[in-house]
């Protein structure tokens, strides 16, 4: 058994690396900087007239500097102050709008649905029509490249779910609790019998007009104690905006320009009724993260395995698919495959995935299980274990601290003893510390969230965001983007 520290992974930004996605968009501008970018982007706003006038109030606040939180125990790093939304700093980006950009809903179309309306289901049903035909008359009238739906505060009443959050939409960021309690698993979730989500079914439904759209509360305007503070909402904003925009916020460090690397991710989710079990997949294009979403086919659990495995056939079928939607957006295949999943690898998928592969000409393949860890390391002192202890189990069996003590932030900035992920190699062609490094890097690949200590890499994240997102789709009706700025 072997301990090692991983130190914290640096981000490309356009001018220089720095390992904090604040810091580096502040210091040294977006990744695209110096190429073809969303200098300009043209907003489109839904939401009752009250509402969009606070957010707009809000939005030309945000062109200027906003101080970050202060303490008694000051953790600049952490809580770093925004630098405003303008042309001459940072994102070096502006929002545009004009009055016909602006479509307000009427009180008394609410007030008819709220009163008319018991069942939950017609009531989310009836309200997400109401934004769905404003996202349709902006998207055939005018040219928006994203569309903000915003909720007015007792907007959550009408629902009865705590499902939107004000600060890029993060439904799993929790932002409750003590420190002296354990970190929640995000995939622990109440439903009642047949799901019901405004903000799934609200991004499923608007999938159709091609425009992504960025959910948002108005009390962004005056944060209450129990929400981030001011300065980091301005951050995740507007990252998740400028990302939707096609803008890239920073990119993973190449570490040798004449290899690609293709990471991608496979979740299961059952439908809504859950009834079935099916997967999907999120494409994590090389370097810069841009994501081509595929859905993956109804899976069959049997008596004796509850756990979710796809056939070989099906191994093979998705991840082809996956592969000729990452050549067509790239044109080239890539020369190494990294393959992360949520549950065990059994044989039948090791030999799809891998015969999928290989008949594309790509002969180095990792085949990563990625799960929440049983063992805990303990730590001398007040502090958890610091963000990237890497625990050696086996060859083939690693365990790592994804969150925890962060040097950088000069504490521990979950509010729960942090659990390390289980990392379990079923395949591996790279040495399992790079494969590790790759994982740790990959946590910092989110554009809801710029406090860089995520536990999951994005390839997790990003598949199982996708999977509540389509079990609203129709197959048969909806249309299903590929990006996965419509899914986030």
């Amino acid at each position: 058994m072997k301990i090692r520290y991983i130190e914290e992974p640096s981000l490309q930004f356009g001018l220089d690396q720095h390992i904090c996605p604040k810091a580096g968009i502040y210091e040294f501008n977006p990744f695209d900087i110096t190429q073809v970018r969303p200098e300009k982007i043209t907003v489109g706003i839904i939401g009752k007239g009250e509402s969009i006038d606070k957010v707009l109030e809000w939005l030309e606040s945000c062109k200027s500097h906003i101080d970050g939180k202060t303490s008694k125990t000051p953790h600049h790093n952490l809580f770093l102050n925004f630098c405003g939304f303008n042309k001459e700093v940072g994102f070096k980006s502006e929002i545009v709008y004009d009055d016909s950009y602006l479509r307000r809903l009427n009180n008394s179309e609410f007030d008819d649905i709220i009163k008319g309306k018991h069942d939950l289901e017609a009531r989310i049903n009836d309200i997400v029509k109401l934004y769905i035909s404003e996202i349709k008359f902006l998207t055939k009238n005018k040219k928006p490249d994203v569309i903000l739906c915003v909720l007015s505060e007792n907007f959550i009443t009408y629902i009865q779910e705590k499902d939107i959050s004000e600060d890029g939409e993060d439904e799993n960021d929790d932002k409750t609790g003590t420190n002296n309690e354990i970190e929640p698993d995000s995939d622990d979730e109440e439903i009642s019998e047949k799901e019901q989500n405004f903000r799934r079914l609200l991004k499923a439904k608007s999938m159709q007009y091609n425009v992504p759209i960025q959910i948002v509360r108005d009390r962004i305007v005056k944060p209450t104690s129990e929400m981030q503070d001011a300065a980091t909402i301005a951050w995740n904003f507007f990252t998740a905006l400028y990302y939707k925009a096609a803008g890239t916020p920073w990119a993973l460090v190449r570490k040798d320009s004449a290899e690609t690397t293709c990471y991608a991710g496979i979740s299961f989710f059952k439908s809504r009724d859950k009834r079935t079990t099916q997967t999907s997949i999120a494409q994590i294009f090389n370097e810069l993260g841009k994501g081509v979403i595929l859905r993956g086919e109804e899976i069959t659990l049997t008596k004796n395995d509850r756990t979710p495995h796809l056939s070989d056939t099906q191994a093979y079928n998705l991840l082809s698919l996956s592969l000729k939607e990452y050549y067509e957006a790239v044109k080239i295949y890539p020369k190494r495959l990294v393959l992360h999943k949520t549950s065990n690898f059994n044989s039948e998928e090791v030999y799809g995935f891998t015969q999928a592969a290989k008949a594309l000409y790509i002969n180095q393949i990792d085949l990563i299980s990625i799960q929440q860890s049983d063992i805990r390391l303990y730590r001398e002192g007040g502090y958890p274990p610091m963000r990237g202890t890497h625990f050696t189990l086996s060859d083939n069996h690693h365990v790592l601290y994804t969150r925890g003590s962060v040097p950088y932030y000069e504490t521990y900035p979950g509010k729960y003893i942090p659990i390390p992920i289980d990392i379990k190699l079923a395949r591996y062609d790279e040495s399992p510390n790079l494969i590790c490094e790759e994982i740790l890097a990959l946590t910092k690949m989110n554009w809801n969230n710029t406090q860089f200590d995520r536990k999951y890499p994005i390839t997790i994240e990003c598949a199982r965001n996708v999977g509540e997102i389509l079990k609203y789709i129709d197959p048969d009706e909806d249309e299903m983007q590929l990006r996965y700025s419509f899914y986030m």
